[in-house]
């Protein structure tokens, strides 16, 4: 009798294993072969570099209205009562807009933009649309603009921004530029080639297909539950392999295994990489956050505001814009930014951001070390701060894969149950970066397992490219002999 259970509990194992190799072999086959495409081309974003190289200069004697006077008449154009006072933005900036200076308010979530030299709303037409994309693809002959919410290529963090114009260049590269249709502003680019790669990359990596993306919560779903069953494929498969391997007791001619061909591909390979194919499903299935297990709030606006010192006021707004945009000739964008209630700005220009004294232009950062150590503990007011550190090298929670973190940063500690850690940069006045126990711990089982970034060395290229890239291979290759063999089961019924 128990001879008989072992058998049918064994029968129930292969079915199980054939079955939800057939349904999930494919996509588990195209997560490796993707995962290597995301190596080198990214989801499109537009970066920092890109925004330096494409923004035009400030005109200083175009700026005729200071941000207080052009959020007045943003907030209230036809108020009866002028001199009644407004609610203030959360966020100020001030960049060219299609040859114009405009200022850029942040209130309620979303943007609102205003002409620097009449005060007038930015009204975004397909017309503006074009001109302000017309510096991200300065070799084409013709421009297109829609006006759209989302699509392919939109997701992420623009929802502040929607709808947006999508503008189609025939330049060579077939730019696909988005545009602002609240402030006008470039926020997106992507290149004909960067697309195609992603259709094998990022696409089917995450499962990002925009009908289904569109829905935030079924899309998490989907991708935690096809990504746990697949979890439970390869552990199947790890005791099954388990099970018909004889070190000892061997089959006919000394063999280990009973399978050839294409059965003992799967059956060999499976038990070699099987424990590492687990791990990278697992890490998978943890970054959609399942069941908010491991969640962390990450810097709220909360911690902002606090390590601000308070919102902007109107005496923020009113400081001399114009001026010191003489003084910096080349910039390209100004930033409002408080620290424990100073007012200063932050410049881009087309060869680094800076720190400003808001009243006089002059280079501010980095900031003096009581000021930071005053806004830092603003944020946890009735908590011990425990260490605050200068960092001139990257630690396990404060790095960039690939990339070099913001450094030197400080880092400060709180003496708290969760290990709460906040990361500053000190030349910018801003906060970079945060830590707490259920993200130290998604750290090892995320980034650790899923992109075997367990410490520098290995992040180091070629030698992390080698590896990675192999062990896809062989997961892939032990993948695709498991699909073969489902397929020829497939057909013979």
């Amino acid at each position: 009798m128990a001879l008989l259970i072992v058998a049918s509990w064994k029968r129930q194992l292969h079915l199980w294993h054939r079955w939800l190799g057939i349904v999930l072999g494919l996509l588990v086959l195209l997560w490796f072969g993707s995962g290597i495409v995301m190596m080198y081309v990214p989801y499109p974003s537009l970066t920092e570099q890109e925004r330096m190289a494409w923004l035009a200069p400030i005109d200083a004697r175009l700026v005729r209205l200071n941000a207080w006077d052009a959020w007045q008449a943003a907030a209230h154009p036809n108020r009866a009562n002028p001199a009644a006072p407004a609610a203030l933005p959360a966020e100020v900036r001030i960049t060219t807009v299609a040859g114009r200076p405009a200022y850029h308010f942040k209130a309620d979530g979303h943007w609102l933009s205003v002409w620097a030299d009449t005060g007038q709303p930015v009204q975004v037409t397909p017309k503006l649309a074009m001109s302000s994309a017309r510096s991200a693809a300065p070799g084409a002959q013709a421009l297109s603009a829609e006006l759209i919410d989302i699509d392919q290529w939109s997701f992420g963090r623009l929802q502040d921004h929607r709808p947006l114009y999508r503008v189609q260049a025939d330049d060579t590269a077939g730019s696909l530029l988005y545009i602002s249709s609240r402030t006008g502003e470039l926020v997106r680019d992507t290149t004909r080639s960067e697309r195609a790669w992603n259709w094998a990359g990022s696409v089917i990596h995450w499962i990002y297909f925009t009908p289904l993306r569109t829905h935030g919560q079924p899309w998490r779903q989907v991708v935690m539950w096809t990504s746990g069953a697949a979890m439970l494929l390869v552990m199947l498969g790890m005791v099954l392999g388990i099970q018909r391997l004889r070190l000892r007791r061997r089959y006919a001619g000394g063999r280990r295994s009973p399978y050839r061909g294409w059965q003992a591909w799967h059956h060999w390979l499976g038990l070699s990489v099987g424990t590492l194919m687990m791990t990278w499903l697992f890490s998978g299935w943890l970054s959609v956050t399942p069941f908010d297990w491991l969640s962390s709030p990450g810097v709220t606006a909360q911690d902002r505001l606090a390590f601000a010192g308070g919102p902007l006021n109107r005496d923020d707004l009113s400081i001399a814009v114009a001026d010191i945009v003489q003084r910096h000739t080349g910039a390209l964008e100004l930033e409002w930014r408080r620290v424990d209630g100073q007012l200063y700005l932050s410049a881009l220009d087309r060869a680094h951001r800076q720190l400003l004294d808001a009243d006089t232009g002059a280079s501010a950062g980095p900031l003096p070390p009581a000021r930071l150590l005053h806004a830092i503990q603003a944020m946890r007011p009735g908590a011990q701060l425990q260490s605050v550190q200068t960092l001139t090298s990257e630690d396990s929670y404060h790095y960039s894969h690939h990339h070099t973190a913001v450094l030197p940063v400080l880092r400060a500690q709180f003496a708290l149950a969760d290990d709460t850690t906040f990361y500053i940069d000190p030349a910018q006045g801003q906060l970079v970066g945060y830590a707490d126990r259920n993200s130290q711990w998604n750290r090892w089982l995320f980034n650790g397992l899923h992109q075997l970034d367990f410490a520098a060395v290995l992040r180091a290229r070629p030698l992390w490219d080698v590896l990675v890239i192999s062990l896809c291979l062989l997961g892939g290759t032990a993948t695709l002999a498991g699909v073969t063999l489902g397929w020829r089961r497939v057909r013979k019924r």
